[in-house]
């Protein structure tokens, strides 16, 4: 049975990915089977916690799945792992669907990630406040001190928190460093110096993270719950799923689902110069299309086989990346990039649009077989421009969101459906 504990921090930005990444890798060299989970919604996150640890990392979203699907997730992906590492989201207790509620739903240890850079004999003071929330929960409390400077920084921080036990610490260096972009790390596959980086953190984590303080900490009592169902019966027997640097944005959960539920078989706008035959559907998940325009514009031959599969009448779905590949064409860097053309408007480049969305669907699409709602996550940077008012598009989700708006989108065209939000679970 797999032992385990949630990463998390007091706020974003004190080093939790980075250090639940130097934990997986350094767990994966000593050659433990490390399972890694990453809560709330988060396609990017979870494709490190893949490259360290070489297992597929799991989403654990309270909003989308509710208790009971998330604990039968969880606990059907841990049971055959020596440890299972969950990464948080933003700060332990931020949110309506927080970190702390996992931990307290799953009863796994919390390890508090925090960053000590100009900081001493003033951390107790914010720790004990976390430290007496997570025990009056009946949970087991560690500290990770992160960006420690110094030898003699070091001795004054164990001084100081010497009521608290410490997991481990990593030093303050700029060689530790990942690179960002507006969705957050780059992938991995975009960074070259990953495997070097994560190696050193491992290193280091090797000599300075107490593992001793967690193997007595197992699981129990969940080992017979099924694996949850998250996505409806799909009527197709072949589908056709984009999948490359351009379009990778989906949740390893639903991909499995997918094809537990039908043949799945993945195609690159980027490379190929074809679809694959006999697809009866055709799904273009998200991702960066926005960094391969010129790619996918060139590519006409496969734009030319989407546009008469869409013209025969066979379904396709896209999802936010899926969404611009499919529409007329995308303004991005002062150029525009024409695409597929299915969809009658453009694409440009805007601020942030985030959150969470309850779907209600209005009429019925193939893709989602008599489903009357599911749970969607909304994350892009663009939006859309010079709609065609002479062709007949439906709005065909009734979309509600945390704040208490509606309104509609979902954009259905003959048998192809669009949308910027990205699937969840069924409700």
């Amino acid at each position: 049975m797999a032992k385990g504990f949630i990463i998390s921090a007091p706020k974003s930005g004190e080093g939790k990915t980075l250090v639940t990444l130097g934990i997986l890798k350094l767990f994966t060299k000593k050659g433990l089977k490390v399972q890694p989970f990453k809560v709330g919604p988060d396609f990017i996150d979870p494709k490190w916690h893949a490259y360290a640890s070489k297992r597929s990392s799991y989403n654990l979203d309270l909003f989308s799945m509710g208790k009971e699907r998330l604990k039968a997730l969880f606990y059907y992906k841990a049971k055959e792992a020596d440890f299972a590492i969950v990464e948080g989201v933003m700060g332990l207790f931020d949110g309506k669907y927080s970190s702390f509620d996992v931990a307290k739903l799953l009863r796994i240890p919390v390890v508090l990630v925090v960053d000590t850079f100009g900081v001493a004999e003033s951390l107790p003071y914010m720790v004990k406040g976390f430290s007496e929330k997570v025990k009056k929960a009946g949970l087991p409390f560690y500290l990770f001190l992160n960006r420690v400077s110094s030898e003699k920084h070091l001795l004054r921080l164990e001084r100081a928190l010497k009521k608290y036990p410490i997991a481990g610490y990593l030093f303050r260096k700029k060689e530790y460093e990942l690179p960002s972009r507006h969705l957050g790390l780059f992938l991995p596959e975009h960074v070259k110096e990953a495997e070097e980086v994560l190696s050193i953190i491992a290193e280091e984590l090797e000599k300075s993270f107490d593992i001793s303080l967690f193997e007595t900490l197992d699981f129990s009592g969940f080992d017979d719950l099924p694996l949850p169902s998250f996505f409806p019966e799909i009527p197709f027997k072949r589908i056709g799923l984009a999948f490359d640097e351009a379009f990778n944005f989906y949740y390893p959960h639903l991909l499995e689902e997918f094809k537990r539920k039908a043949e799945v078989v993945f195609f690159s706008p980027l490379r190929d110069r074809s679809l694959p035959s006999e697809a009866e559907a055709l799904f273009f998940g998200g991702g960066y299309p926005e960094l391969f325009a010129e790619i996918l514009m060139k590519n006409k031959s496969l734009l030319r086989d989407i546009k008469d599969f869409f013209e025969e009448g066979r379904p396709l779905y896209a999802e936010c990346g899926g969404l611009i590949y499919l529409s007329k064409g995308l303004y991005w860097e002062d150029r525009f990039y024409p695409m597929a053309g299915i969809f009658p408007f453009e694409i440009r480049k805007k601020g942030l649009t985030l959150g969470y969305r309850k779907i209600v669907l209005c009429e019925r699409h193939p893709f989602f077989n008599g489903l009357k709602s599911f749970f969607a996550h909304e994350f892009h940077y663009s939006d859309i421009i010079a709609f065609d008012e002479k062709v007949d598009l439906k709005r065909i989700f009734k979309v509600y969101t945390q704040d208490g708006k509606k309104f509609f989108e979902g954009f259905r065209y003959k048998n192809a459906l669009a949308t910027y939000t990205h699937f969840l679970a069924k409700a």
